[in-house]
């Protein structure tokens, strides 16, 4: 299905897409260089696309894993990553596999509550030929960044091996019914002009007649389709009568409209993205159909790229930088961008009453910093702003100006 209908690889392909097209912002104040050398890592090893494929595979097939590969761990994949271990350098890439891909989870449960992983498989075998070592390898499920499907009830997750289900279990009745409805529409097309040739004793030939008397019947049938010419001239015998019935097709569009959009409601994607056509309606702008479906992937985001990172970013910080920051934290950057003016306006919204704030003696500098940086994250705004010093000389440094020096 994913590799024959175009239906199907959009459904597949659009959300993973979505979901890592914007990626992420550190919020943990990191000098330039230091970001440079993060964001060189990635690139280098294409840890953006791996971790689409990543989310892509899992999503056609309930389940997916990504292995960071760690320069000088090969010998210790059973155990549990230790950062204290790992050296700069170290983080080579990640290796995407399926679950069809000779992945087996074991059968014992992580038992550790603090552990996120807590009740899932500690350990998984997979069928792989890794530095010196080949073979069936046992990973820790520390050293694996896990993506599953579609969440099913406890007990259809153990029977699933505690993968998830497809996104084309779910859509499947729908694709047959939209594909058998444009398969249908298309057949008709081919009959939109139905041409009859009437013959007096066509029937008695047909059922009397010997088998060299139908031959020639279909012959001459033959030869008067050949001498029919594009000007529209067709020969015929004196008592043959030739007609022709156009089709209607009336109310089709609308049927067609009615399964395309059942199509575009199973797959939780706006019809003007999954088909890619304009907004209908008068006035229609399609925006709050695309602000609906950002808000889901933003949730798919928080739901299944979030444990991937979190497990991610320390690995990355040792290996590009040797040590891990501390309050190591990020927020996915926003899918729906504005325009220029819309941010602009927004913005001032947003600075007008902190800036009031500190004014009136509401709020100190360095409250009013932490505001302003904190309400400007998302419009890419106020990100440069230094944190104020600890100390200012005077008293009215540390509050705004009353109202009477102010004026």
């Amino acid at each position: 299905m994913y590799r024959t209908n175009w239906i199907c690889k959009r459904i597949i392909d659009m959300p993973t897409e979505d979901m890592t097209r914007a990626w992420y912002t550190l919020d943990t104040a990191l000098p330039e260089e230091d970001l440079r050398e993060i964001r060189a890592l990635e690139a280098r090893h294409s840890v953006k696309q791996e971790l689409a494929n990543a989310i892509r595979w899992a999503r056609l097939y309930g389940g997916s894993l990504a292995l960071m590969v760690l320069r000088g761990e090969e010998d210790r994949l059973d155990r549990p990553v230790d950062p204290d271990l790992l050296l700069p350098g170290c983080f080579q890439g990640l290796l995407v596999l399926d679950r069809t891909q000779g992945v087996s989870p074991s059968l014992e449960l992580e038992s550790d509550l603090d552990s996120p992983h807590f009740g899932l498989p500690k350990y998984y075998e997979v069928s792989l030929t890794l530095g010196a070592r080949s073979g069936l390898l046992r990973i820790h499920h520390s050293r694996l960044l896990l993506f599953t499907g579609r969440e099913l009830p406890r007990e259809e997750a153990v029977r699933e091996s505690y993968w998830g289900a497809s996104e084309m279990e779910h859509l499947y009745d729908e694709i047959l019914k939209r594909s058998a409805t444009s398969a249908n529409i298309a057949q008709l097309v081919f009959q939109a002009n139905i041409t009859t040739l009437k013959m007096s004793d066509f029937g008695e030939k047909l059922a009397l007649g010997t088998e060299n008397q139908k031959a020639a019947i279909l012959r001459a049938m033959e030869e008067e389709n050949r001498f029919r010419t594009s000007f529209g001239l067709q020969l015929l015998s004196q008592d043959d009568t030739w007609e022709n019935h156009p089709y209607s097709f009336s109310g089709l569009s609308e049927i067609y409209e009615a399964f395309m959009l059942d199509m575009a409601g199973a797959a939780e994607i706006p019809a003007t993205r999954l088909f890619g056509r304009s907004p209908a309606g008068q006035n229609a702008t399609g925006e709050s159909d695309l602000r609906n479906y950002y808000e889901s992937i933003a949730q798919m985001q928080e739901r299944t790229l979030r444990p991937a990172l979190e497990k991610l970013l320390p690995i990355l910080m040792i290996s590009a930088l040797g040590q891990v920051p501390e309050n190591l934290r990020f927020h996915f950057d926003p899918l729906m961008t504005t325009s220029q003016e819309s941010r602009a306006q927004i913005l001032a919204t947003l600075t007008t009453p902190v800036l009031e704030a500190f004014r009136l003696g509401l709020i100190s500098r360095a409250e009013a910093v932490a505001e302003l940086k904190a309400q400007g994250a998302s419009l890419g705004a106020w990100t440069k702003l230094a944190d104020p010093p600890p100390e200012f000389p005077g008293a009215s440094s540390e509050r705004g100006a009353s109202s009477d020096s102010t004026s």
